[in-house]
This record gives C-alpha cells, sequence and structure tokens, in this order.
C-alpha cells in the first residue's frame, strides 16, 4: 500500500502543486526546399504583367555575286502574361481570452507566430502545384509552367520528360540531359529527398563514384551538387500522376526539375508580387480593435502573389519517376 502521508489519498496530495507549461509552441512540422528565399522578386503594380518570347528569328541566305535581294517576312513572337493572385484568411481573438490568459503564453504573439508560418508553406505549395487552370484564383506552379506530358523525351526538344513511371528510376544519362535543358545553366535541382537519397546510393558504387565525380573523402556524404548545380532538397514535392503530374493520393512518382532563376526580362524564374507584400513575413497583415458585436479583435493576414517563368527554357523537369527505384547509368 502506497504511504499518502499527511493527506487522505493521491488526489487530495495533488492540489497543491501544478505542472509547469512551457511558453510557446515547440515545432513540430519541419519542411526544407522552400523557393521563396531563392527567387528574385518582380513587382506587379498593373493588371498583369506581359512579355514577348523569341519564336521564329531572321535568317539569312547565301547569295550569287550580283544576285537581286528580296524583302522577307518570317519573324512571330510568342505572348507570355503573368497576373497577381490574392491568397489570406482572418482570424478572430477574443479580448477575453488575450487581455487575461497572459500565464505563460501572449497569446497573439503565438498566433502570429503561426498563422505566418502557415501561410507561407500554403504559398510555398502553390510556387511547385498552383493550378490556375482547374482553381482559377491560383497562380500556376512549376508543375503547370513545365506540364508534365506522357511519351515526351529531351532526345525530341521537350522541356519535359517522361521517365515511364511502374518501376522505373532515374537515370544518370536523363539527369545530365536534364541539366542541358535548362538553359543556359540551371542554378538549382529540385528533387524530392528520396531522389538524393538514390543519388547517394549510386554514388557509393565504383561505378557511380566516377559517374558522379566523387572524391575519397566525400563517400558516406549526401550528394550536394550534380556537374556543380547545387541540390535542394524539396518537402513540397509529393507524389504524381503517371505523365501529367499534379498531386496523386497514392502511389511512388515523382519530379525533379532544373531551374534557372533571375529576372523575366533575362529570361529566368521569378515570384511577383504587388502592394505591401514581401519582407520577412511575406504576408501582409492587418489588425482589427474591435469586431462589431464581439469582444474580440481580429487578424487578417494577405498576400499578392504568382510565379512568373520568362523563358520556357528556364525550367525543365523529369516526371513520373519512381522515387523508390535505384539509379542506374544509362535506361
Amino acid at each position: 500500500m502506497a504511504i499518502i502521508g499527511y493527506f487522505k489519498n493521491a488526489t487530495e496530495m495533488a492540489r497543491l502543486v501544478q505542472s509547469k507549461l512551457l511558453p510557446g509552441v515547440v515545432q513540430e512540422i519541419y519542411e526544407v526546399g522552400q523557393l521563396l528565399p531563392q527567387s528574385p522578386i518582380t513587382t506587379i503594380d498593373s493588371l498583369t504583367l506581359k512579355w514577348n518570347r523569341e519564336k521564329t528569328l531572321p535568317a539569312v541566305t547565301a547569295k550569287g555575286r550580283g544576285e537581286q535581294y528580296g524583302w522577307k517576312e518570317e519573324v512571330d513572337l510568342a505572348a507570355a502574361e503573368v497576373a497577381l493572385k490574392e491568397f489570406g484568411d482572418q482570424w478572430a481573438l477574443p479580448k477575453f481570452v488575450q487581455d487575461t490568459y497572459k500565464n505563460p503564453n501572449d497569446y497573439r504573439g503565438v498566433m502570429m507566430k503561426q498563422i505566418i508560418k502557415g501561410a507561407l508553406r500554403t504559398v510555398e505549395d502553390k510556387l511547385i502545384y498552383g493550378d490556375a487552370t482547374t482553381y482559377t484564383k491560383e497562380f500556376d506552379g512549376l508543375d503547370k509552367l513545365c506540364a508534365a506530358t506522357g511519351a515526351d523525351t529531351f532526345a525530341a526538344g521537350k522541356q519535359n520528360h517522361d521517365m515511364g513511371g511502374g518501376n522505373i528510376g532515374l537515370s544518370v544519362t536523363v539527369l545530365l540531359q536534364l541539366i542541358r535543358a535548362c538553359k543556359p545553366r540551371p542554378d538549382i535541382l529540385l528533387m524530392p529527398p528520396q531522389i538524393q537519397d538514390q543519388l547517394f546510393i549510386h554514388g557509393m558504387g565504383k561505378a557511380g563514384a566516377i559517374v558522379m565525380a566523387r572524391q575519397p573523402n566525400e563517400f558516406g556524404r549526401l550528394i550536394p551538387s550534380v556537374n556543380g548545380i547545387p541540390i535542394v532538397v524539396s518537402d513540397y514535392l509529393t507524389i504524381e500522376n503517371d505523365n501529367t503530374g499534379g498531386k496523386a493520393t497514392s502511389g511512388d512518382l515523382v519530379s525533379v526539375y532544373a531551374i534557372r532563376f533571375g529576372s523575366i526580362e533575362d529570361g529566368g524564374v521569378s515570384v511577383c508580387i504587388g502592394g505591401k507584400t514581401g519582407g520577412r513575413d511575406f504576408f501582409e497583415t492587418d489588425f482589427f480593435e474591435k469586431l462589431e458585436s464581439y469582444n474580440a479583435e481580429g487578424i487578417r493576414a494577405y498576400c499578392y502573389a504568382a510565379m512568373a517563368m520568362g523563358s520556357t527554357k528556364s525550367v525543365a523537369r523529369v516526371h513520373s519517376i519512381n522515387r523508390t527505384k535505384a539509379i542506374d547509368a544509362t535506361s
């Protein structure tokens, strides 16, 4: 029998003590591969932003001595356009809670930190999987700017390459073709963590060490780059549908992207913003001191954003890769 001592029972003993609550909220959701910190910014202060891409360049022909010149009409351009989209929501904070629940947490401060973190996660997801065709309030992300198409290959001059789906993993040959398809040279290779793991496993082998240019002191380390291009592992890249991309509900098919950042005028990939969007928190916040008919304060967070791809050659993609299968040299 337990000795309670002075108290009648354990319940009575616990009445004179309380648990200690640490202030704040301990981080549990960790994600890497954010594109916002890496992307240059383009400000839009109009209805849309338009630009023209090269399509057909003029050419000259060989002439005989004294041959008459004719007038040529051959050049055309491809028009492109991007419009900002609005993302936001608002939350109420009861005055009673804000004024009296202060030990140990500042409820308003905790709410603001969590709101901004969650809001940024939403935008990061849309930078990859935004779909303005299906969801007109969204902007197009990488998944639509460089769309996946079944049977497309880099050899055929496409910017996307179908790895084949099923049980087929990425190959080193296609990985090198991906790098060359992003003109003139990509700044990063964006991939899911499982693909970097497969590169590591491949690079640990003798043949793989040669192909991946591994140094003796690098064995046992994840491969940080390919051909000098940094690998950025993204937790926002998820399983996708075979041949069409977009988020899937099951399976193991994923994509790898080569991306060149830069201004739209330079043909690079850029994040477009408007108004006061940007800065450390990216989202603008408004505070409503009193909500009508409620003893509460209102907090609203919003941003105006979109993703732009100056040149179609600034993004290339390998899709329909089985992330669980080993990387080989040529298939």
